[in-house]
């Protein structure tokens, strides 16, 4: 599978929709940053067709450092979960 970064997918975005690069670049940044200011304030995110971004709390547990495999605990965290939604799935699998 390969890797699309930031840069490329701005540039597809330019592409399709007739915008400057440097335009595109902008409202990718602007999304993200806006996306994450949503879900700091503890809000879901939700995109009708695609999916929804919340905010997960991660429970601390003890596990071994790969580099001394001497046991470590890894506290409580919290993390960005994308659940993508049944259109999304099946027109990803229709493709």
């Amino acid at each position: 599978m390969e890797t699309v970064n930031k840069r490329e997918f701005a540039y597809k975005i330019a592409e399709k929709g007739g915008f400057y690069k440097k335009d595109a670049m902008k409202m990718v940044e602007l999304f993200w940053d806006t996306l994450l200011d949503y879900l700091q304030e503890g809000k879901k995110v939700n995109f009708y067709g695609i999916g929804h971004f919340k905010m997960k709390t991660v429970k601390g547990r003890e596990a071994r450092n790969p580099k001394t495999g001497e046991p470590c605990i890894v506290p409580d965290h919290k993390k960005v979960k994308f659940y993508a939604s049944e259109t999304l799935t099946e027109n990803i699998e229709n493709e």
